[in-house]
């Protein structure tokens, strides 16, 4: 039986952000670490810097897993496109503030078992080529301060239990970070739900009575047995006047509503919910609270 460390390792390298898709989402596994990248990715000094920058805890990570790691960041480029090691960057480039948290993200990749090159690929994702959305948030409902200085996105469907576990989570991060937070809600309902989009027009239809978050809390309460009768009870729970919520419920205006985030989600290439962004970066980890706190810290400076 492998020990401990192996079989943590192993289990977390197979975590891929949750998510309720269309088509299944496939990571191997891997069975062991991959050597050095072969690729000259940033300036390889003579002899390799083996101290991690003030801040970088590497308490975790054991002796051959801190060789990893500073395999890794030797190698890597700098994270603001500089000519020379991500590690360096982090210790001698003050302008460059995304490469000490770019060094500390590979300390936790490494924790969790990643290999070289799918380090590098998270690196590219999060920090040198990020996926970044632009969304109208106008008529979209949201919680937190109106001047918090990192804007939560999230594009869910009612009926996907993933996204179910994420309300808490998201819910945590505006409670620890009053001033500094705000989260917005957008519909993707995936067609393979049957009552997801009846549930999402419910929801804006709730907007519109401003019982929005009352109901939405309602309706992740029974979203495993999610019916039209379930949501015209929550409807009633809530104190909405029903006879109005029906009616604007199945109108064209609220049935546009949720296509259009639909669409917008679609336009942004979401295949999976819940799907985040944090400050207009999609966000590719898994969903728990450490990580998330990771990137909001990261946006905040801290």
């Amino acid at each position: 039986m492998p020990a401990p460390r192996t079989r943590r390792r192993i289990a977390r390298a197979a975590i891929l952000l949750a998510g309720c898709v269309g088509v299944p989402i496939v990571r191997p596994i891997p069975t062991a670490l991959a050597g050095p990248p072969s690729a000259d990715k940033g300036a390889t000094p003579s002899a390799e810097d083996s101290s991690p920058p003030p801040g970088v805890d590497l308490g975790k990570l054991d002796e051959f897993e801190r060789k990893v790691f500073f395999r890794v960041v030797n190698r890597e480029a700098s994270a603001c496109g500089s000519g020379h090691s991500l590690l360096y960057s982090a210790k001698h480039d003050p302008s460059c503030r995304a490469s000490f948290y770019a060094v500390r993200y590979v300390a936790h990749l490494v924790d969790s078992g990643f290999t070289d090159s799918e380090i590098s690929d998270r690196l590219d994702k999060r920090f040198r080529a990020p996926r970044v959305g632009h969304f109208d948030l106008v008529a979209a409902p949201w919680k937190g301060k109106q001047t918090a200085r990192v804007t939560v996105v999230e594009f869910v469907d009612y009926e996907c239990p993933h996204c179910k576990n994420a309300q808490s989570l998201l819910r945590q991060l505006v409670e620890e970070y009053p001033n500094d937070v705000k989260v917005y809600f957008k519909h993707f309902p995936l067609s393979s739900h049957t009552n997801a989009r009846l549930a999402a027009e419910g929801a804006v239809a709730a907007h519109k009575q401003g019982k929005f978050w009352a109901y939405n809390d309602k309706v992740w309460a029974s979203s495993e047995n999610l019916t039209p009768a379930a949501l015209e009870k929550a409807a009633k729970e809530v104190g909405l006047d029903v006879v109005l919520w029906r009616k604007e419920a199945s109108s064209d205006g609220v049935k546009g509503r949720v296509q259009a985030d639909k669409s917008e989600g679609n336009d942004l290439g979401i295949v999976a919910t819940p799907s985040i962004y944090i400050n207009g970066r999609k966000y590719g980890d898994p969903l728990e609270i450490a990580s998330l706190k990771d990137w909001i810290d990261e946006e905040l400076g801290r």
